[in-house]
């Protein structure tokens, strides 16, 4: 890559963070909670600027974990997956159980009938 564009590239890097500190401190001297709509009302930046990996860094290194990480929000959602795939599990593995059950009561209940059907066959 040519090294007037990485430069360049740096620059805005470096502009976007001092916006977003500044942006922090002003929401901060409001007494509002710093969110992603507050921090892009302040900088003027869009919403995607607060997507990329620089600015979230920038974002956690100054404690605001609660704005949430794209993994953060993978993870979350990997997580209610894995759930909920384990709640389908359960649910199929009590199902196969009581299968088991009706199927061998059935058979009982087969064995009778033929029993009470010979009984009636010999009368």
């Amino acid at each position: 890559m040519p090294k007037q564009l990485t430069e360049k590239q740096e620059l805005q890097r470096q502009q976007s963070i001092n916006q977003v500190l500044r942006a922090i401190e002003e929401v901060k001297a409001e007494g509002r909670s710093v969110t992603i709509t507050a921090l892009v009302e302040f900088t003027g930046l869009s919403r995607s600027v607060f997507s990329k990996g620089h600015i979230r860094e920038l974002l956690v290194d100054y404690g605001y974990s609660g704005i949430k990480t794209q993994e953060q929000k993978r993870s979350t959602k990997k997580e209610k997956l894995a759930d909920v795939a384990t709640d389908k599990d359960r649910k199929i593995q009590e199902l196969r159980t009581r299968v088991e059950g009706l199927e061998r009561e059935c058979e009982l209940l087969r064995g009778k009938v033929f029993l009470l059907t010979q009984r009636e066959i010999r009368k």
